[in-house]
């Protein structure tokens, strides 16, 4: 549990977090306004050497840059931290006793004892956070479905095996080219001292290099659009980003669940077929679960 100075300060936080609701919302409309504006002045000028989805990415950073350094965070420094030795879990509300009230906390998750500051204090950079629940259960479904209902499936089944080789192959080559880089920084900076040994393991990297082979070339698919290359071209791009983002979903998933009994840095046979058993199994599942509704749909 958290607590606070003797005085009362409901009254003082309720306005302060009225006000930054305020700012959210003129935040939100700024960049909406500013995105559309981009938007506009990109199609009647003709401007080639920026697209305006990357203009709206440009936008998103320098905002965030400016909230996350500029904004006010809440004030948490007279703040004290008691133990509740009586819990064994993380209970996912807690109901607080004070004085004959009784408030209700959220879990929200673990944070730092030597940062909490900077992990609680920022309210309006956690709204403004993207939540990844959100893209992947409401947002990436209908963009997949559209995906794939406005395919040229001429084009697409034509070059079926090399959009399948640069799907599953380059993604997992892309993954294990950027796990050794990282792993070659995990030990260079711990030759230099920055970081413990032991801290990043080899598994570690590869699943930073799994979330960063998930590549989405939007921003050159619309480029191609506009400039009516060859179809070929736009198909193998859009095949490959298509199928690109499931097998690294899937292949995240797997690396997360590898876990030796021993020594984690050591190979281990059986953790590691139990990987490549998951990832088979995952994806039959999920491709013969996504062609029984295509068949139902088509039949209905």
């Amino acid at each position: 549990m958290v607590g606070g100075s003797k005085t009362p300060r409901s009254s003082r936080a309720l306005e302060f977090f009225q006000h930054q609701g305020a700012l959210e919302l003129l935040v939100f409309n700024f960049l909406l306004i500013l995105t559309i504006l981009t938007i506009w002045l990109f199609k009647n000028r003709r401007f080639r050497f920026l697209h305006e989805t990357g203009g709206a990415m440009v936008y998103g950073l320098v905002m965030g840059l400016i909230i996350r350094y500029a904004t006010k965070s809440y004030d948490l420094e007279d703040g004290a931290v008691y133990d509740c030795e009586s819990l064994k879990s993380n209970p996912t509300t807690l109901l607080i006793n004070v004085t004959d009230r009784v408030y209700q906390y959220e879990f929200r998750g673990e944070i730092s004892k030597h940062n909490m500051k900077n992990d609680q204090g920022n309210a309006m950079l956690q709204k403004m956070t993207f939540d990844p629940g959100v893209f992947f259960n409401v947002l990436l479904p209908p963009i997949i479905f559209h995906a794939g209902y406005s395919l040229k499936k001429r084009h697409f089944f034509r070059n079926l095996g090399t959009i399948l080789t640069y799907a599953f192959l380059g993604t997992a080559i892309s993954c294990i080219v950027i796990g050794l880089i990282m792993y070659g920084f995990v030990k260079a900076m711990v030759q230099l001292g920055q970081i413990q040994a032991g801290d990043f393991h080899f598994t570690d990297c590869l699943f930073f290099g799994s979330l960063m082979s998930a590549t989405d070339p939007v921003t050159v698919l619309a480029i191609f659009h506009e400039l009516h290359v060859d179809t070929d071209l736009y198909t193998l791009l859009f095949g490959e980003s298509v199928l690109n983002d499931a097998v690294a979903i899937v292949l995240t998933y797997s690396i997360s669940i590898y876990s030796p009994k021993e020594n984690p840095n050591v190979f281990d046979a059986a953790a590691f077929f139990q990987c490549v058993g998951n990832f088979l199994g995952i994806f039959a599942g999920s491709f013969a679960m996504g062609s029984g509704y295509a068949v139902v749909t088509a039949l209905i």
